[in-house]
């Protein structure tokens, strides 16, 4: 008699924005998800979406994230990505890097919009890093994606699909080593 494996999908994703705080007028920019499914990274099924966040993206913002006026001109406002975006993750558990960072201005726009907030299960990498590494100072996403010998690019970095992929790259890591000694 044969097993039947099972495999859980999870969805990493992260956001590109304006600033830091979305109560104060800062916008979505990019929303980049990659689902999970057992231990592989399924890229390909990625959902990405520029945005128009309907003001001026400011200069320094630009220089991080590479998104410029241009860029998002002719894209859609968030009230037509969210809905799409909630569709691709559904009720699925969501990985992010810094995770109350995203869930929060994903979570003040659905509160806008009068969307029910998100009910998934939330996995923040930030806060493996710090279990897995509590000698560590830094555990920002560059910090551990060095302590966990996963190469990228900087062009894969501050853009949601790939920091979205590097993400998920990170926690199939973390969750892949033994626990930490106490």
């Amino acid at each position: 008699m044969g097993t039947v494996s099972f495999m859980k999908k999870l969805i990493a994703f992260d956001i590109e924005t304006t600033g830091l705080y979305p109560e104060q007028g800062d916008r979505i920019l990019e929303i980049g998800a990659v689902p999970l499914i057992g231990n592989q990274v399924m890229l390909e099924n990625g959902f990405e979406a520029l945005i128009n966040p309907g003001m001026h993206i400011p200069p320094e913002i630009s220089r991080i994230n590479g998104i410029t006026d241009e860029m998002v001109r002719d894209a859609p406002p968030l009230e037509s990505v969210l809905p799409k975006f909630l569709d691709f993750i559904g009720d699925l558990p969501l990985i992010a890097h810094n995770a109350p960072f995203d869930v929060g201005f994903i979570s003040y726009y659905m509160g806008k919009a009068g969307t029910p907030l998100l009910k998934n299960p939330i996995i923040d990498t930030l806060e493996l890093s710090r279990k897995a590494f509590s000698h560590a100072r830094a555990h920002n996403l560059d910090a551990l994606l060095g302590r966990l010998h996963i190469a990228y690019n900087s062009e894969q970095r501050h853009r949601s699909i790939g920091d979205a992929y590097l993400t998920a790259l990170a926690y199939l890591r973390l969750n892949a080593m033994p626990p930490p000694a106490r």
